[in-house]
């Protein structure tokens, strides 16, 4: 919806362009369209170039080039970061973000062409964002008996940014019963809320598996519930930390796309070996934010050294996820999540369930 606003206002400027180019100069330029979630240390951000007012050369393709700036360092040239993806003069790229705990990262777009004057030129624009980690919450849509879009509305605003992510992301993915039910029966057997299916009603949003947390489908307001629990769910206390990466920046699917990806828990060999940390894979059709495969991968983490720009101790548990394994997890089509679950260090209340989530993300 916001792409298609935007090349309605670019149409318009075009048309205005043209009518008054006879009489006054008209310099163009690129908008670089960003996505708006997921800038965290080592996930891909898509990112798209759109001339404005001036006509791409006819052998040119659009140049990219990425600088990263560390924390207390300098800005380096770090190209090998970005990935063109097949589209019309390279417009589309992907950018992997380094592991870097906190950096800068500038991105630039460059191509020649002539104006709707008829000069010609070389056109170049760029972006510059501040990267770091960003809290994780996750909210799940249960359809138990009923479809529930509403809660998408919500997720959308994120995904188009018109609602902030720079304290807390959502993990956003819907379990439904008729579409997917290996799915939905395999997240409940999680052990948090909902651990029984006959406690849910026929729709609910769930966060970050408290049932403190849940906004139901029989809700007047569902995005102004949504949001205001998603801001308020505790999610600080006692939170594991994890990381996910892609595996290799080589051998990559049509040039641009990583097929296998390493996820990073910050936790002990104890925590990790203990019968109650429980870690799961989800899979999501990218098209309607369904969950359509959940695997336990918990057997997959194995000690491995680890750069201490994330991780305290010298060894931590990682698991590779392979694409031979689990088929393709991140594409045009999909998307995938880690969430990770353990009980609770502090003895409970006693109407708590000390069984909570402790990790999660997302790779959109």
């Amino acid at each position: 919806m916001k792409r298609a606003k935007l090349f309605v206002m670019l149409g318009v400027l075009i048309v205005l362009a043209f009518a008054i180019s006879s009489c006054f100069p008209v310099s163009g330029s690129i908008e670089i369209l960003e996505q708006e979630i997921g800038w965290e240390p080592g996930k891909p951000v898509i990112i798209e170039a759109v001339e404005l007012l001036f006509t791409p050369d006819p052998s040119s393709n659009y140049q990219w080039s990425v600088e990263v700036k560390p924390q207390n360092g300098s800005w380096t040239s770090r190209n090998d970061l970005v990935k063109v993806v097949p589209s019309t003069k390279n417009s589309i790229a992907v950018v992997y973000l380094p592991v870097y705990e906190n950096f800068e990262i500038k991105i630039t777009a460059s191509i020649s062409g002539t104006s709707v004057s008829g000069e010609h030129g070389n056109y170049s624009s760029e972006i510059t964002k501040d990267v770091s980690e960003i809290p994780d919450v996750l909210v799940e849509v249960f359809e138990k008996s009923l479809g529930f879009n509403a809660p998408d509305l919500w997720f959308e605003d994120y995904l188009e940014g018109n609602r902030s992510n720079s304290t807390r992301t959502p993990v956003y993915y819907k379990l439904s019963k008729a579409l997917h039910a290996a799915a939905y029966y395999d997240r409940i057997r999680w052990g948090v809320y909902p651990a029984n299916e006959s406690i849910l009603p026929s729709a609910q949003v769930v966060f970050h598996g408290d049932a403190d947390y849940v906004v139901n489908s029989t809700s007047t307001s569902v995005s102004a519930n949504m949001e205001n629990l998603f801001k308020s769910v505790d999610i600080a206390h006692n939170r594991f930390k994890m990381r996910i990466e892609p595996r290799s920046l080589t051998g990559l699917d049509s040039g641009w796309r990583v097929r296998d990806w390493i996820v990073s828990l910050n936790v002990s060999e104890a925590v990790l070996d203990s019968p109650n940390t429980s870690i799961y894979l989800v899979k999501i059709d990218r098209s309607d934010y369904r969950a359509t495969q959940i695997f336990n991968i918990k057997n997959e983490f194995y000690l491995s050294e680890a750069s201490d720009d994330f991780r305290v101790e010298a060894n931590v548990p990682e698991a590779w996820l392979l694409e031979s394994k689990y088929g393709t997890l991140w594409s045009e089509d999909t998307y995938f999540a880690v969430v990770v679950m353990n009980y609770d260090s502090i003895t409970p209340q006693i109407d708590t369930d000390p069984y909570v989530v402790k990790a999660a993300e997302m790779v959109w």
